[in-house]
């Protein structure tokens, strides 16, 4: 009787712990998820939005922003793809991006 309570006992806390760490590691999956929505959400330029700032174009390009610059330097955005506005160079968002994708097919 004492050995089959015992082993009641420890399936149903070994079944609780399965539990806990599923459910922990559930939460991690959601909290990654939202993070990732999140950045998505950064990400995706508003329509009305022609020219993105130096730190935008990068965002979406994966690098930084005086990687863009380096790139501009470097003849990678063509003349139409940007422009200087005032203090700061700003980049077409369909062009600019179109001549970073040419980049990487060459």
């Amino acid at each position: 009787m004492y050995l089959k309570l015992s082993t009641v006992l420890g399936t149903f806390l070994m079944s609780q712990i399965n539990t806990e760490v599923r459910v922990d590691r559930l939460i991690a999956q959601v909290e990654n998820l939202a993070s990732k929505v999140e950045q998505l959400i950064e990400l995706t330029p508003q329509r009305n939005k022609v020219w993105l700032r130096p730190s935008e174009i990068a965002t979406l390009i994966g690098v930084t922003y005086r990687q863009v610059a380096r790139y501009r330097e470097q003849g990678i955005f063509q003349k139409d793809s940007y422009r200087f506005n005032g203090n700061r160079y700003e980049y077409h968002n369909v062009k600019a991006l179109a001549d970073f994708e040419a980049r990487l097919n060459k």
